[in-house]
């Protein structure tokens, strides 16, 4: 929420307000008339020169704090504003400013030490019970939220002020009611219908319980139902949250077993995240996986930059593993920059990175070994395919990111992203006939290295049908070393 900057509009028209200031000097206006443009960068410029001249000036520590501030400079300006707290113990204006640099900061943990006394004086104590109100919900304490509110309106019968964040805190409370509706076809060849319900509700730091149930109809008659409950928790203070979900997977051609994860979220400093997991899931991916119970493993750990006025990196580590004892390594990094805006068009590009390696191949002959023995033609291949699981050796793709983010109103937006394999290649599986060590034949498997050029685009549109109920539309087109699909993808969301 963005709030009135008042103290800085008293120093900017009433310079004599401040105490103990002497006739202002041509710098200070300067760099007030670039902050009156929201020209922060001129101002900082003008103050950085004139400061060390002037450093136990309290105008100049406060403006120079504030305006540091602006610029994202939150930890010199810190130091200016303790100064400036320093030279006027008693102002409760540079508290007030201070207060508000940490609130906007995030740094709630040292906001609230200051809002506590500043909420008991008349001219900040609105503005205070506001930020403590916020930082409340923002941590998941909505008890003391209404608390704080409570205070305010007791306070101010009429005031307004409070309306936002009581519409916040019954969106953020409200439960929800997502649906997803899926067509997929490929071409080794596979088609299915999905169908996806998920109700939750955040109820507080320590309770944001789910409940989601899926279900697949493969062609020709395969079914496989998964239905899983998760918890978050989510401790704002020191940017930690964890996710646990249990649940059951029923391929009704196989057996049932058990899903679930856990998935732990660090912030370890300004706009970088640790995340680390373990989840069991089913795989679906390939025409045989779906004949029976197939469940993967994946331990993965990810590390993400995101700053969305410079770019955002992403690495990652995930070791998928299944009950064969096979395993697939996979190592992925991103890099994409800020967005770049044409009128109401955003504009990213970037660039990927992935590896993957199983320790097994499974690409098996389609035939029988007697049948390749039969049609056995010196010149005709033996057809293969991943039995019952993808498995690739040394795929290595770099490439190319596009993304288009375009709000056409206030309740429609279009978008599309697309990736292409500009420089990709792997380790192709064939299938020949060989003799072994007591010359009877035998399928052998060797490898060749093969360019290729993997591409995937998605676009969609995403509309607000009514205050409560929302819909996206997407579709995807994929071309991978493995198959060549399209997915079609209804979701529909209400607020309950």
């Amino acid at each position: 929420m963005k709030l009135f900057k008042s103290i800085l509009f008293l120093i900017i028209l009433f310079p004599a307000f401040i105490v103990g200031q002497t006739p202002v000097d041509t710098a200070i206006e300067q760099a007030k008339s670039f902050i009156k443009e929201k020209k922060y960068p001129q101002a900082e410029a003008i103050l950085a020169a004139y400061y060390p001249n002037h450093n136990k000036d309290l105008t100049t520590n406060w403006l120079y704090a504030q305006v540091l501030h602006w610029n994202y400079k939150n930890k010199l300006s810190e130091d200016l504003f303790q100064k400036a707290i320093a030279l006027a113990p008693k102002n409760t204006a540079i508290q007030m400013d201070y207060a508000r640099m940490l609130y906007e900061s995030s740094d709630f943990k040292k906001a609230q030490i200051l809002i506590e006394p500043l909420k008991k004086l008349e001219d900040t104590q609105a503005e205070a019970l506001l930020m403590e109100a916020n930082i409340h919900f923002w941590n998941g304490n909505i008890d003391e939220a209404q608390k704080s509110i409570q205070e305010i309106k007791k306070l101010y019968p009429n005031t307004d002020i409070t309306n936002d964040i009581v519409k916040n805190i019954a969106n953020a409370t409200s439960p929800y009611l997502k649906t997803n509706f899926e067509y997929q076809s490929d071409n080794q060849p596979m088609t299915f219908v999905g169908e996806k319900i998920e109700i939750g509700q955040y109820r507080s730091w320590l309770l944001s319980p789910k409940l989601e149930v899926s279900n697949y109809n493969f062609n020709p008659t395969q079914q496989a139902l998964t239905g899983k409950i998760s918890n978050q928790l989510y401790v704002a203070n020191i940017g930690f949250s964890a996710t646990m979900a249990v649940g059951a997977y029923k391929n009704f051609s196989g057996t049932t077993d058990w899903i679930g994860g856990i998935e732990l979220n660090q912030k370890i400093v300004n706009h970088t995240t640790l995340k680390v997991g373990y989840n069991k899931r089913p795989y679906l991916g390939t025409l045989a996986s779906t004949a029976f119970n197939l469940s993967q493993n994946n331990l993965f750990a990810d590390l993400d930059y995101s700053n969305n006025k410079l770019f955002s990196v992403h690495g990652g580590y995930n070791h998928q593993y299944f009950n064969d004892n096979n395993s697939i390594e996979t190592i992925s990094s991103w890099i994409i920059s800020k967005p770049f805006s044409i009128s109401t068009l955003k504009i990213q590009f970037g660039y990927g990175f992935n590896y993957s390696n199983a320790t097994t191949n499974l690409y098996t002959a389609k035939e029988s070994l007697t049948d390749a023995i039969v049609n056995f033609s010196p010149n005709a291949t033996i057809n293969g395919y991943y039995n019952p699981y993808f498995t690739p050796k040394q795929q290595m793709i770099n490439s190319a990111i596009l993304i288009l983010n375009y709000k056409a109103s206030s309740k429609i937006e279009l978008g599309a992203k697309a990736t292409y394999g500009f420089a990709a290649q792997c380790q192709n599986p064939y299938i020949y006939l060989d003799t072994d060590g007591s010359g009877a034949t035998i399928f052998t498997t060797d490898y060749s290295k093969t360019n290729f050029n993997p591409y995937e685009v998605t676009a969609f549109i995403n509309g607000k049908i009514t205050s409560t109920i929302e819909a996206k539309l997407s579709y995807t087109n994929q071309h991978t070393f493995f198959y060549n699909r399209n997915n079609l993808n209804l979701g529909l969301n209400f607020k309950l």
